[in-house]
């Protein structure tokens, strides 16, 4: 019923259909009992946003504003739902996955998949006592590069970053495949004979990885590697534990055009990944 709410047109980020889905968002959240809901809007200009991709792994240029002094060419707006623990006010997890599309496709997988698991585990745990703040956020602007999560973490303060515990970030997950899935990374150890092969790629995977990550990979079906290019990144470049949880694309997938439709998508998937996601939170301190 999600994908079907939320995948009827190309959901670009500053477009009318967004805002459509936003409010279905919003209203789902408001319907599951949630009332501790923010809408956090940023500005953006394509020209600065440019620059900052180029300059992706420096985070004082890619997770400022980039419409700063400069022409607005859209607006864009995370959505964040906290659901606070009574145990410690002081940790916080977050769950996330970005709302938006690619101009051309309806996104059904990139992103409704990873919308609707993090709709459902927001049911599924509302009533459910975490000895941690949960944090769920939709963010915009992913296919911009991760617009809304820079925004979002270029915004914390220091003290804010060191109450985050972690950052699950589902991106992808439901294409129709028999293949598992990434627990996506990034870290700055980099040796100086580091290769850039799948084997050296596999090793610096293992020597990044996080305590996030490590929830994932005991499990057959996930398997470590190193990637910037969801909304873990920008949580990565300060150092905040942080994996992007995206189904294995060696047989490559149907995303960002108009393939990207619900009857490929096998929903099990979403399901399976719920439940991985569930069995880690009660380890997570």
């Amino acid at each position: 019923q999600i994908i079907d709410e939320i995948t009827s047109e190309p959901r670009p980020i500053n477009s009318d259909a967004i805002q459509n889905v936003k409010e279905y968002i919003s209203e789902y959240f408001g319907n599951l009992g949630y009332d501790n809901i923010e809408y956090q809007k940023f500005e953006y200009n394509d020209e600065n946003n440019e620059n900052a991709i180029r300059h992706s792994s420096q985070a004082d240029v890619f997770l400022a504003s980039t419409a700063e002094n400069a022409i607005v060419d859209g607006i864009g707006e995370n959505i964040i739902v906290t659901k606070n623990s009574s145990i410690d006010t002081t940790k916080n997890l977050i769950i996330s996955a970005h709302y938006d599309s690619a101009e051309d496709s309806v996104g059904a997988n990139d992103n409704g998949s990873g919308v609707a698991a993090v709709l459902e585990l927001a049911r599924i745990l509302k009533d459910t006592e975490i000895p941690y703040t949960i944090k769920f956020i939709l963010f915009s602007g992913e296919e911009k590069y991760m617009l809304g999560s820079r925004w979002y973490v270029g915004k914390l303060t220091e003290d804010e970053r060191k109450q985050i515990i972690g950052v699950i970030n589902i991106d992808t997950i439901a294409e129709k495949s028999d293949l598992g899935y990434m627990a996506m990374i990034e870290g700055n150890k980099r040796p100086d004979n580091a290769e850039y092969d799948d084997e050296g790629l596999k090793k610096l995977a293992e020597l990044n990885k996080n305590s996030m990550s490590e929830l994932f990979t005991p499990s057959d079906r996930f398997f470590l590697t190193m990637a910037t290019n969801s909304d873990h990144y920008p949580f990565a470049l300060v150092n905040i534990p942080a994996v992007s949880i995206v189904q294995d694309w060696q047989d490559g997938l149907n995303v960002n055009d108009s393939s990207d439709v619900k009857e490929n998508m096998d929903m099990q998937r979403i399901v399976e990944v719920i439940d991985q996601v569930m069995e880690v939170l009660p380890t997570i301190n």
